[in-house]
């Protein structure tokens, strides 16, 4: 009898493998609302991939805290993987993740990430904006998270340690969207300050740092990524 059960049990398990799931999570930027994501999510859903955007209050809603709540957010939604496509700030939110990843969490294995215009080392235009208190107080407690102050700012945050793809901003102009930035930048990310040093593959596309989300070429970068692992 007990053989008859262990023979029905693994000619099951062949006929009905275990059903394995997989989430992409968007993540929006500083500012920014979930309607940006819009066109991407679209793409990710044709492309059969269960996803969700995830909106929060950027202006009053530190990262730490922010991430956090996603964190605990997907341990509820438990899937079996994640990935996630962040567009700006949304970025250094999915990186402070890894904060609380630890072999005592159950949290799922963590794919690929797709960083569109990501500020991973700061932007100066932070550095500018937070020597006016007025303007502090205004833009919330992430505009000192977004300088490229290496200790208090963006670099502090944890590095991935999956595959990650970036998407970078560039004008067809050598001064770059914002002539108050050195060299090329998007408007408010320059690539040297987005770059982390373990990027898979990196993609410039001429397009300011919002327009970036709308482009189609960027959409196909996104999903190709996602996919393969690769930009193009």
């Amino acid at each position: 009898m007990k053989k008859k059960l262990i023979f029905l049990l693994c000619f099951s398990t062949l006929l009905f493998p275990a059903f394995s799931t997989h989430k992409v999570y968007l993540v929006h930027g500083f500012a920014g609302l979930a309607v940006e994501m819009l066109k991407l999510q679209i793409a990710i859903n044709k492309a059969g991939y269960g996803n969700e955007i995830y909106a929060y209050p950027s202006l009053t809603q530190d990262i730490d805290s922010v991430s956090y709540h996603l964190f605990k957010k997907i341990q509820k939604d438990n899937p079996d993987t994640v990935s996630f496509v962040t567009h700006s700030m949304g970025a250094l939110v999915v990186r402070s993740l890894y904060k609380y990843i630890s072999p005592r969490e159950k949290f799922p294995k963590i794919n690929r990430i797709v960083m569109i215009a990501p500020p991973n080392k700061g932007t100066p235009l932070a550095d500018f904006f937070i020597q006016s208190k007025i303007i502090s107080h205004l833009a919330g407690p992430n505009i000192r998270n977004l300088t490229t102050n290496p200790v208090t700012g963006a670099s502090r945050y944890p590095v991935p340690t999956c595959d990650v793809g970036v998407i970078l901003g560039v004008s067809p102009f050598k001064k770059g969207y914002n002539i108050f930035l050195e060299e090329n930048n998007d408007g408010i990310v320059i690539p040297k300050y987005a770059k982390l040093g373990v990027e898979k593959d990196i993609a410039f596309v001429k397009a300011s740092h919002t327009i970036l989300l709308a482009k189609n070429e960027v959409v196909k970068m996104t999903l190709n990524f996602l996919k393969k692992g690769k930009l193009k």
